[in-house]
């Protein structure tokens, strides 16, 4: 059976014990390069799981090429860039419905596109859509995944190289969008949305590595960024300290999304991975 990785909102305050997390979960990823390519990070999130037990099962849309973590949709195209566009493709929602999937990860893709004309972005920001636009969008997915049984969670998207001081901004949208899921009722309830505040990690990180010491390309993450975003992605979906994990293997792919042989050994200093690790759990266990 295809399986299928996905993530979207909420921040996670409580500790959910390991006997909640022993059973397998399924995950659906709902974006493009920031989950595979040279800004993935399901390698990571993988690799955490499976040191601490877990099965957790992240893959892609996408089935080809060979490696089962693919970028785009396979049989849909390139998946939109906005969250209005993602919420009209009834193809989406198909898929979401599909499952059964635990949890449905969702990013709010280009942050051009949801902060307002009057922020001045460094570079071609697309077209500016209003905040109530969006959440729109957010609420037919937040209400197809729930429908379906799954959890909501957003990921807070870390963005490109480009100056931070716009990225501050991003994450407030990110945090209102979160408050406002979650205030929303289905069929009469109301539902959980986890908040994954990748941005602020890295905001941390490049203040401590700079930007060549952590970014691959101008969008997208090195090795170390990456396992930064897979060890918080798993600490926010399972709960588990990650400072309690010995995982530290790190990937470095290609643009074909390939292994690069020479690189199959390489880890994280014990330096590097003690920091990232303390840091997640920082946001995880002082809340939003």
């Amino acid at each position: 059976m295809k399986r299928l990785f996905a993530f979207t909102i909420l921040l996670v305050t409580s500790s959910v014990s390991f006997s909640q997390n022993t059973d397998s979960k399924r995950i659906l990823f709902l974006g493009n390069s920031v989950f595979c390519s040279r800004g993935g990070l399901f390698h990571a999130f993988e690799g955490f799981c499976k040191e601490a037990g877990l099965d957790y099962q992240a893959v892609s849309q996408w089935d080809k090429p060979a490696d089962p973590h693919g970028v785009e949709f396979l049989d849909y195209g390139r998946i939109p860039l906005s969250l209005p566009e993602i919420a009209a493709d009834r193809r989406i929602h198909a898929l979401i419905r599909s499952g059964p999937f635990d949890f449905v990860i969702l990013d709010g893709r280009r942050a051009g596109y949801l902060l307002p004309d009057s922020v001045d972005l460094p570079d071609d920001r697309g077209k500016s859509i209003p905040y109530q636009k969006n959440l729109q969008a957010l609420e037919l997915l937040h209400r197809t995944i729930v429908g379906s049984g799954a959890q909501t969670v957003l990921y807070m998207h870390p963005g490109t190289q480009s100056p931070s001081d716009y990225k501050h901004h991003v994450a407030q949208i990110y945090k209102r969008f979160q408050a406002d899921l979650s205030k929303m009722e289905v069929d009469g309830k109301q539902h959980q949305v986890t908040l994954v505040p990748a941005m602020m990690l890295w905001l941390d990180a490049l203040k401590k590595y700079g930007i060549e010491g952590w970014y691959a390309d101008r969008n997208h993450g090195n090795g170390l960024a990456r396992y930064a975003s897979g060890c918080m992605l798993y600490t926010y979906l399972t709960g588990m300290d990650p400072r309690q994990s010995q995982f530290k293997k790190l990937e470095v792919l290609s643009r074909s999304w390939e292994d690069i042989p020479e690189y199959k050994d390489l880890a994280a200093s014990e330096q590097d991975a003690r920091w990232i690790k303390k840091q997640v759990w920082f946001y995880y266990s002082t809340g939003p």
